[in-house]
């Protein structure tokens, strides 16, 4: 699976142009009028390490649609749920992933495509739905090169925009707010000197380069900025033998959660005890948790989601409408499902008669402006990136991610 991650930026180029000619995914359907019958596309991975978070968010998205009783105006709007991983492995799969939005981009009722949650899932599925002009809105994916070229891959955002306009946006932080909030984290532990650790997956290098450089520009000394190997059989000792002879008094880590990237973690932790380690959202996960034993203590992951008390009114009385619905506790992720398809229905309503107009609700989801969500006030900027500044970071107890305070970035 890492070897492919690192295949597509080409895959993602190559397969759009490939898809132009069939079945009217390469043609122009945002100058076309669908009528009145409107579909939005989910596509989440509905197994697997995810499947619990995706869950939510699916029902948080069909709460969003059932609060608006299937209509915007006149137009009936029908909801498409796709599942992006694999049925062998559980994790998204690339293969999966361009069949779902090859599927929204040929089916001429599509208004809107709802994710993916990967950042490398969005990377496939963008291209092709920019292609036939449809509205994409991810509840996550925060990877820096869809919205900015910050720090970003080569021909990005560019390469995901092969249409020539923009037609994405996510309602979660991207990558720099992160990093805002980790270097926030750095001086709140009183961190002077720290370490940045990144594994090779394409979407995780350039969160670890946009700490580095905002932790230089407030004073931090950058004592190393390596990329390892994290897969079964590496080996960290010489990594570790480097961070100690360093004299770091933190290392961050931006890399995929897996035992693996654990691992490395309890081996610092057994060399510098003392040493804070500070990992990436991409780790938030029991795979990455549960596996840290003693280094728990030490340990600091980002969140996009933060404690749910710090939500508006209004998301507290969503959330208590869907732990009644599904007679379960609900996390905040409920929420992101929710504010991605409630923002496409508002997008749609301030389209008016040209609800069905796939370019026109594009627009209309750009412009949106002081947006009152149950995710808090925000707007959309041209680029597709959200306004929204506040950055949650957890410890771990038990083998569990609980959240710890929340870190505001300056906009």
């Amino acid at each position: 699976m890492r070897a492919r991650w690192l295949c597509l930026g080409v895959a993602a180029l190559a397969f759009t142009p490939a898809l132009a000619g069939c079945g009217g995914v390469g043609s122009s359907p945002a100058a076309q009028r669908i009528g009145n019958q409107l579909t939005i596309y989910s596509s989440l991975p509905l197994q697997g390490p995810s499947a619990a978070i995706s869950q939510q968010i699916v029902g948080g998205e069909k709460l969003a649609l059932s609060d608006a009783g299937g209509h915007v105006g006149h137009f009936t709007v029908s909801y498409a749920l796709r599942d992006d991983s694999s049925p062998t492995s559980g994790e998204w799969d690339p293969d999966v992933t361009a069949a779902n939005a090859k599927a929204a981009a040929q089916d001429p009722t599509t208004i809107a495509y709802l994710g993916d949650f990967n950042s490398g899932a969005t990377a496939i599925s963008l291209p092709l739905t920019n292609a036939a002009g449809i509205l994409q809105v991810s509840p996550a994916s925060p990877y820096v090169g869809l919205t900015s070229s910050l720090d970003a891959g080569q021909g990005e955002p560019e390469r995901f925009y092969l249409g020539g306009k923009r037609t994405f946006g996510r309602v979660a932080p991207g990558d720099p707010v992160q990093a805002a909030a980790q270097v926030a984290l750095l001086r709140r532990l009183g961190v002077h000197r720290v370490y940045v650790l990144a594994d090779q997956d394409p979407f995780d290098a350039p969160l670890a380069q946009i700490v580095a450089g905002d932790a230089e520009r407030v004073g931090i000394e950058v004592k190393g900025e390596d990329t390892i190997t994290i897969l079964p059989g590496s080996s960290f000792t010489g990594e570790v033998a480097k961070i100690v002879e360093s004299g770091a008094q933190a290392v961050f880590v931006s890399a995929t959660a897996t035992s693996e990237a654990a691992q490395l973690t309890r081996q610092l932790h057994a060399a510098v005890p003392r040493v804070s380690l500070l990992a990436s959202s991409t780790m938030l996960n029991t795979v990455f948790t549960s596996n840290l034993g003693a280094a728990e203590s030490t340990t600091f992951v980002g969140s996009p989601v933060l404690a749910a008390h710090l939500y508006p009114a209004s998301a507290q009385r969503v959330l208590a409408r869907y732990g009644h619905r599904v007679t379960a506790s609900p996390e905040p992720y409920v929420l992101y499902g929710y504010e991605a398809m409630s923002v496409v229905l508002a997008a749609i309503r301030a389209a008016g008669d040209s609800g069905d107009d796939r370019q026109v609700v594009i627009d209309k989801f750009l412009a949106t402006h002081d947006r009152r969500s149950v995710l808090g006030v925000y707007s959309m900027q041209p680029s597709g990136e959200t306004t929204l500044s506040s950055y949650a970071i957890d410890r771990v107890a038990k083998g569990m991610p609980v959240f710890w305070r929340a870190f505001n970035a300056p906009r």
